[in-house]
């Protein structure tokens, strides 16, 4: 027998092809309601099983794979709540991700197809009209509270400008929490939701539902035509939205820039990879995906935005490393428009 002399540890390649599972034991997780059992209290696989109405001897196991994922803790042979699952898995926090959760899970649709993609090329066009959906606007306005909301409003409240701002547009807004965050921390500041027509009508009703409707208005444009944004901004913020205009951000600077007031400040909110665009593994695989979907690409990095905002007339940055997020690795950039 030829036994090979092999340089690597095999048992890498094996827990990863075995993490590929985990996001079925989550969904699974939530489905059964296990995060909200044990919100309650800790219990024993045996406790836990009866409560769920689920074998014994399975609830043991998959519930050992929850522990190892760092979702639940155990002591002897109680299981807790780890504090991730107590912020993100429970239906009735605060920050609740199931939503988001369930629409990651839809991106194996895509991945299915990998290997006919990858030869061929994505289907069809990116579908823009997906975001027209009350449904969706709500899982994604949900999302945000998983730490970006925080992470924004807290970089943006902390600007020297930010006390004086009057006038916000929240570019490609959608859900319009943003805005909401930021005038609850500013009692002078008023907000535009800018959006495609179909999606603003829908953010309209979910600022009447949240009781804006009195400091925060929408204007229906899209970016891809002439529509105006409206004018005498002195904050502007664009957050995951001017992906498509990678290699012609000037193209939609420029139309910012025009309106804005003189030292107003825009922020930019968008994901970054690391400069050889091979990581993080949740960057680079979220790359893949939106490749696959025929999407053009789903990060920025800081030296592109700020060639293109300084060749549109804005400098002054003001920069939050994407290491520094909670939620995802995003980039937030402020650059103020130069008198």
């Amino acid at each position: 027998m030829n036994i090979p002399q092999i340089e690597s540890n095999f048992r890498e390649l094996d827990d990863i092809l075995h993490a590929g599972y985990a996001p079925n034991v989550i969904s699974t997780a939530m489905e059964l309601g296990i995060f909200d059992a044990l919100f309650e209290e800790p219990m024993d696989a045996r406790t836990l099983s009866d409560r769920l109405g689920t074998v014994y001897e399975i609830t043991e196991a998959f519930a050992n794979v929850l522990v190892a994922l760092n979702l639940l803790a155990k002591n002897g042979a109680d299981y807790s709540l780890a504090p991730l699952s107590k912020d993100f898995l429970v239906k009735s926090a605060p920050a609740y991700q199931g939503g988001m959760i369930a629409m990651t899970s839809q991106y194996g649709q895509i991945m299915e197809k990998m290997p006919e993609t990858l030869k061929n090329g994505p289907p069809e066009a990116f579908d823009s009209g997906m975001w027209a959906n009350a449904e969706f606007m709500k899982v994604m306005g949900q999302g945000v509270m998983g730490g970006s909301i925080q992470d924004v409003t807290g970089f943006i409240s902390a600007l020297p400008e930010f006390p004086d701002l009057l006038r916000m547009c929240d570019l490609g807004g959608n859900h319009g929490f943003y805005t909401m965050a930021l005038i609850d921390r500013n009692p002078q500041l008023r907000g535009t939701i800018c959006d495609l027509p179909e999606v603003a009508r829908l953010a309209k009703e979910v600022i009447s539902e949240m009781g804006y409707s009195d400091r925060i208005d929408t204007i229906g444009c899209d970016l891809e035509t002439d529509g105006s944004i409206g004018k005498g901004y002195d904050l502007v913020l664009v957050s995951h939205v001017i992906y498509a205009w990678k290699g012609h951000l000037e193209d939609v600077f420029e139309r910012i820039g025009d309106a804005m007031v003189p030292g107003g400040v825009f922020v930019s909110n968008h994901l970054a990879m690391d400069d050889d665009c091979c990581g993080p593994i949740s960057g680079t695989m979220m790359e893949l995906m939106t490749r696959l979907g025929g999407y053009p690409t789903h990060h920025l990095s800081e030296e592109e935005l700020k060639s293109a905002l300084a060749a549109c007339g804005f400098g002054d940055f003001t920069v939050r490393p994407a290491e520094d997020g909670r939620q995802y690795r995003s980039l937030i950039l402020a650059a103020r428009k130069l008198e």
